[in-house]
């Protein structure tokens, strides 16, 4: 064995990464065995669960009374935003010509892509904390994908508890709504809700990457933060230079405004193409951008 080099051999040798980092840092490359692909999802699957059950136990079952407190400080948030939403529209009728109902599924739209992203990457807020532990050291050596482990590290189980009541009040705002919601449209709400978590989890791979090459505390993700919260109601409010920052550079209005105009049926086949285009060009580019980082990663204990 080469100096540098790291002594592994795991049993299942899955994995997926190629990590390539600078002379005298590890330079781990794994391959899967034959025949042993058709586990590796539900490999991933145990390994997420298990995480989310050791979260689950040092977060929420020691700490019960606190865990009420978040859940209850979550739910009274969304439901003053609710209220000012329906009081606004009490007085004015209509915002960017869109009714009351059709302005709550926007925000419900919001609320359902915001909750079920941060379910999923709540890591992406911790990834300086895990720089500066070493974490990042000791996740290279594990026979997982890198990018998966650190992005699984952290999962928020109480958003779970304020996502079913956004499904329920979601549900029974499409039914009131004016317009009536074909299957087709329906189909594509749900493909435009997936491509809006696929941007989503690029932009936040693309925060995790600018720490790990910086190695510092990042504050773009409150950057994002702020701006995702600008698709609580339709991009049509804002001006034309914002409508256009919020659709091709940040792209919020893709993974709130134009699911639900589709849902409305007012969204014409060219912009949903346009939509799932700008998904996929997020998506390779956030990949690419975390390899590029992950090369030039520098051990901390270097």
């Amino acid at each position: 064995m080469k100096p540098g080099e790291a002594n592994i051999n795991f049993k299942f040798q899955p994995v997926l990464d190629k990590v390539e980092t600078r002379p005298g840092i590890s330079n781990v490359k794994l391959h899967l065995p034959a025949g042993r692909q058709e586990f590796q999802i539900m490999k991933y699957l145990r390994v997420w669960t298990r995480l989310a059950k050791m979260r689950f136990r040092e977060y929420y079952i020691e700490s019960r009374l606190h865990s009420i407190f978040l859940i209850s400080g979550k739910l009274i948030r969304f439901s003053f935003f609710f209220i000012f939403i329906i009081a606004l529209l009490t007085k004015t009728q209509t915002l960017a010509g869109f009714s009351l109902y059709q302005t709550l599924l926007f925000f419900m739209t919001f609320n359902l892509i915001d909750i079920v992203s941060q379910f999923f990457l709540r890591s992406a807020y911790a990834i300086g904390w895990m720089i500066n532990k070493g974490e990042i050291d000791y996740i290279l050596t594990q026979p997982v994908n890198t990018l998966f482990r650190i992005v699984s590290d952290i999962i928020d189980l109480l958003d779970l508890a304020t996502l079913v009541p956004v499904v329920i009040v979601l549900g029974i705002i499409v039914a009131r709504l004016e317009t009536s919601i074909t299957f087709y449209n329906f189909i594509f709400y749900l493909l435009l809700c997936f491509n809006a978590l696929l941007i989503a989890f690029s932009i936040h791979v693309v925060i995790i990457a600018l720490s790990i090459l910086t190695q510092e505390i990042s504050s773009e993700i409150w950057v994002y933060r702020d701006l995702m919260t600008m698709g609580r109601f339709p991009v049509d409010i804002y001006s034309s230079l914002v409508q256009f920052v919020l659709t091709f550079i940040i792209p919020i209005a893709v993974m709130v405004s134009i699911p639900a105009k589709v849902l409305l049926g007012i969204l014409s086949w060219q912009w949903i193409l346009i939509s799932f285009a700008i998904g996929l060009t997020f998506f390779g580019i956030g990949i690419k951008f975390w390899h590029f980082a992950l090369r030039r990663y520098s051990s901390i204990s270097t």
